[in-house]
């Protein structure tokens, strides 16, 4: 999967040019990806880099975790509410692409009205 992925980021007319995938610090980057994909620190990597870069890598490393773990977070909660109908989505494109756009709105307006959006809290905090 991750193959399909960075031939998909390194096509210039299916990403942004400033675009950024955020993923973990185990995903694999190939050279041509070192300006496409971002990855928290790995072990280590804060010991090679010089003290004065230091807490903007500490900074850096943090909000690409955050990013991750929010849409991690998304991602899961859609997928429990979705399970819970015990319904398997329809075959046809159309009627799949609707019903999937439809559980994410009522997602959203479900964490937004009961304010129980895990995704505030790692923005917040």
């Amino acid at each position: 999967m991750s193959h399909l992925l960075q031939i998909r980021l390194c096509d210039i007319t299916k990403t942004m040019e400033t675009g950024h995938c955020a993923t973990d610090s185990a995903f694999p980057v190939s050279a041509a990806l070192t300006k496409r994909i971002i990855t928290p620190l790995k072990e280590g990597d804060l010991e090679q880099a010089s003290r004065e870069c230091r807490a903007g890598l500490i900074a850096m490393s943090a909000a690409i975790e955050s990013i991750r773990q929010a849409a991690d977070w998304e991602m899961g909660s859609v997928s429990k509410c979705y399970m819970q109908l015990l319904r398997p989505l329809p075959f046809d494109p159309n009627g799949r692409s609707l019903r999937a756009a439809n559980i994410h709105r009522m997602y959203n307006f479900r964490a937004r009205t009961t304010v129980i959006n895990q995704i505030r809290f790692v923005f917040l905090g």
